[in-house]
């Protein structure tokens, strides 16, 4: 999962991000926490968030336009507001905003609009067991760039490292039920999200190259051009 916090003011988004962290941190919720000072910077790096935190007026572009350009990415993106300028309230309404806070903001009420949005989140989340011990992890699906099976072994490959579990392959097939997900090959389920190239028989999937079966060549290059028009939803 992708977290944005990004004010201009460099002490309000240290208290924001401790705030998030911690959250985080308490909720067991494996997330990467990007903080940026500029809208500017957020827009250029063409990176898609789960969920971000916006200040309003800023000095570059402010909030609200940055949160069109994120809600195009990703048109589920949780979008908080924090800010001193209550006039925007209807803008931020406009685009859905999840929650609006005053600056400076209420860690009880922070984090009462984190565990709404984590509970909408959580449809978008799958437990990882991990392999050695007990330990476990919540992901977003979208960070899952593919799924292997090699002899017993799953390995889920994601945009922040790779984690090799204890389910079955017939678990991970039935928890990867959103229409981005593919099965090119029986030891391979992908997310188109993470395609960078594809020439038929293969795939590269996060720098990775991975073979489309021969069978399901013909009826992946229909879905391919289908979720290139956008046609998947």
């Amino acid at each position: 999962m992708n977290i944005l916090l990004c004010d201009d003011n460099k002490t309000a988004l240290a208290e924001l991000s401790a705030a998030v962290n911690t959250y985080m941190e308490e909720h067991l919720v494996n997330c990467n926490i990007v903080e940026s000072e500029t809208s500017s910077s957020v827009i250029e790096s063409n990176v898609t968030f789960d969920l971000a935190f916006l200040d309003i007026q800023m000095d570059d572009v402010n909030g609200i336009k940055l949160a069109e350009v994120l809600k195009k990415r990703n048109k589920n993106i949780i979008i908080f507001f924090v800010t001193n300028y209550n006039e925007f309230q209807d803008d931020a309404m406009d685009l859905r905003a999840f929650r609006f806070f005053n600056k400076p903001f209420d860690i009880k009420r922070l984090y009462s609009g984190l565990d709404k949005a984590m509970e909408f989140l959580n449809t978008m989340l799958v437990d990882i067991y991990l392999k050695q011990g007990s330990e476990h992890t919540k992901i977003s699906v979208n960070d899952i760039c593919y799924v292997k099976r090699e002899n017993r072994k799953i390995t889920i490959a994601t945009i922040n490292g790779n984690y090799v579990v204890k389910d079955s392959w017939d678990e991970w097939v039935k928890k990867l039920t959103q229409p981005y997900f593919y099965i090119v090959h029986n030891s391979f389920i992908i997310n188109v999200h993470h395609v960078t190239k594809y020439d038929y028989s293969e795939v590269y999937v996060n720098g990775d190259r991975i073979s489309v079966a021969t069978r399901k060549q013909a009826d992946f290059r229909k879905y391919w051009f289908n979720y290139l028009k956008g046609d998947l939803y």
